[in-house]
């Protein structure tokens, strides 16, 4: 099982390797593992590589809920710095990010208060998908290496628990969108 999740992250981290360079045409890109296969590794191994291509100005990372996202904000804030790692918080929630988090990486109640330096923005897809919030992160962050939007690569962690409302909202966030989730949950 090792054998195949491992191969399944790397056909997944070609597939987004090629899109972003115009090889291949993807706008979705589901990986698919088993529970415990270490997805949540590989998404943050994906985040890497989209950053190190030349091809890729900026990611975003959503998630249903704020468990999600907390641990993702201070495990890529970690790996990637402080000033790279951007949380982007409701204004209720703000108070409540665990202080982990606010170590490892840079949270912000507002698209205005995002650093210039930040290449990865994390939040929920309530959040991300509030009214009117891809024009003001277009506005504060400029377009990404595609021209257009803000984003390059959208990532959506445990896709299978966003309802497809949710994902309707923050879909346009970037041309090209990767869902990671368990096998037998994401179809």
């Amino acid at each position: 099982a090792a054998i195949l999740n491992e191969d399944v992250a790397t056909a997944a981290i070609e597939a987004l390797t090629t899109t972003l360079s115009g090889a291949t045409a993807y706008k979705r890109i589901l990986l698919r593992a088993a529970a415990g296969a270490g997805k949540s590794f590989t998404l943050k191994r994906m985040v890497s590589e989209a950053l190190a291509s030349q091809h890729c100005a900026r990611v975003a990372i959503a998630a249903f809920a704020n468990k999600q996202v907390y641990p993702l904000a201070e495990s890529l804030g970690q790996q990637l710095g402080q000033d790279v790692v951007c949380l982007l918080s409701s204004k209720q929630r703000f108070p409540t990010v665990p202080e982990t988090v606010t170590a490892a990486a840079t949270v912000v109640k507002s698209a205005k208060e995002i650093p210039p330096t930040a290449r990865v923005i994390i939040g929920t897809a309530s959040r991300l998908g509030a009214p009117s919030e891809s024009s003001r992160l277009k506005e504060q962050l400029g377009p990404g290496e595609n021209g257009d939007s803000a984003f390059d690569v959208l990532f959506v962690d445990e896709a299978w628990q966003m309802p497809r409302y949710l994902y309707s909202r923050i879909q346009w966030l970037a041309p090209v969108s990767v869902g990671v989730g368990d096998v037998g949950q994401l179809p």
